[in-house]
């Protein structure tokens, strides 16, 4: 049954031999992106394992490689790009574990640079930013009414379904209950994912509510008080909240007010204003979080906080004996703290200050190229949606600071490092948003291979 990992790859190959590659990007790689789990895999012999998000980015990489390299310039981005790849190599290797070495590349490459090149070569240059940023949050508002399910019934209505075609493989991560209800998750294994995601796709649905690519209601149902961003934004805010996940509420709170200050008129004065509120407020969180996190744990949130204060405190001296390309994925473990609750931490222990200063370095040229974007936007409408972007990867790159960046939300940082390089490079002369271009029409992908 596992081998149903080949059909997603197999409508994939289909479609890039019938349509222009931004037409599979929106109608087969972001479904997939929300709908299908990429925890569930299919593994043959010494292959290395292919998992359903690996099932679809396989060709769509393949595809991007033989039609848009020619787009490719080059960038900083791109050295720390190779070096974190290297990385996720060399750990292994180092340590002695040949096979693991070979399946993290593959892994790196497929989910990590395929997304990079999506963002890099794909979006702006294609002009599709709205239909992509459209697309993800009507795709995310249905994610959120089934996922509902597991709010009230504390079952993961992604892992019934797909479960069926895996029986015998064991998923790690199940329901977890907060306050009498399910901890929703979606296709991404747990709650904080599922939230890193949700940010994202929030910050877009106040972008698209700004550029009024929306009718003002719904077709179906016309006769209700609320607009359709409205209500779009609702369902998305309610799917933050029903994963009861404090790392991307505080991640969201941040994100909010850097989005909504590209909408304003008086960007530089309202910058300087939330930046004399952010850093005050950010040392007083930190204070308080080691007040918090010292003595004896009164609940069960006190005893998770102090959970992930004292990884620092157990693992930093780890990752410094690993040295420059770390322990790999056998890193020792301190006894009661297997889980690595950070992504940053968890890059340093497994892939060696290489790839953690590699990993640090993307994000934070990522963030530095968007508020460069924001800064020489030729339109208020690019400028809000670089904002609107810089709300969203901050909210993130804050949010794994309490989480690892798995599953789905390693795509999307990937994606987010490329796009990051290239926005508000949509040639203006494009046609319009909801109309491939005449030679986009023409350039298919089996036009390219004959």
């Amino acid at each position: 049954m596992q081998i149903v990992v080949l059909l997603p790859m197999l409508v994939c190959i289909v479609m890039l031999f019938r349509w222009p590659l931004p037409k599979v990007f929106l109608n087969i790689f972001l479904p997939a992106f929300i709908f299908i789990p990429s925890y569930y895999y299919w593994k043959v012999a010494t292959l290395p394992p292919i998992n359903l998000a690996a099932a679809v980015l396989l060709p769509l990489g393949i595809g991007v490689l033989i039609k848009l390299l020619p787009r490719w310039r080059f960038t900083t981005m791109d050295i720390w790009m190779a070096a974190y790849l290297v990385s996720t190599y060399v750990a292994d290797k180092h340590s002695k574990h040949d096979t693991a070495a070979v399946f993290d590349l593959f892994n790196a490459v497929v989910e990590g640079f395929v997304p990079y090149m999506l963002g890099k070569l794909l979006i702006e240059q294609s002009n599709i930013r709205i239909q992509t940023a459209r697309r993800l949050v009507a795709l995310m508002a249905i994610c959120c009414i089934v996922s509902q399910y597991e709010y009230r019934m504390a079952e993961n209505p992604f892992t019934i379904l797909w479960h069926r075609f895996f029986p015998d493989e064991a998923f790690a991560w199940k329901t977890q209950i907060r306050w009498g209800f399910g901890r929703v998750s979606g296709p991404w294994g747990q709650s904080e994912l599922a939230g890193i995601i949700i940010i994202f796709t929030l910050m877009m649905a106040i972008w698209v509510g700004y550029a009024h690519p929306w009718r003002e209601k719904f077709a179906a149902f016309p006769h209700h008080p609320f607009l359709k961003r409205t209500l779009l934004f609702g369902l998305l805010a309610f799917f933050l909240f029903s994963t009861q996940a404090r790392g991307p509420w505080l991640g969201c709170i941040i994100a909010l007010p850097i989005a909504l200050v590209g909408k304003s008129r008086h960007i530089l004065r309202n910058s300087i204003l939330l930046a004399c509120i952010l850093v005050p407020v950010g040392a007083g969180a930190y204070t308080f979080a080691k007040l918090y996190t010292s003595g004896s744990a009164a609940s069960n949130e006190q005893q998770t906080a102090q959970y992930r204060s004292q990884l620092i405190d157990n693992y930093v001296p780890v990752a410094r004996l690993g040295g420059a390309w770390g322990w790999g994925q056998d890193f020792p473990r301190v006894e009661g703290q297997e889980s690595i609750d950070n992504e940053y931490l968890f890059v340093w222990l497994i892939q060696g200050w290489v790839g953690a200063v590699a990993f640090c370095l993307l994000a934070g040229e990522s963030v530095l190229r968007t508020i460069l974007a924001a800064i020489h936007a030729p339109t208020p409408q690019d400028r809000f949606f670089a904002f609107t972007f810089l709300g969203a990867l901050v909210g993130m790159l804050l949010t794994i600071t309490t989480v690892f960046l798995g599953n789905q939300t390693y795509q999307l940082f990937f994606l987010l490092a490329g796009w990051s390089q290239v926005m508000n490079t949509a040639p203006r002369h494009a046609a319009p948003q909801h109309v491939a271009p005449q030679h986009e029409k023409q350039l298919t992908f089996a036009n390219v291979l004959t």
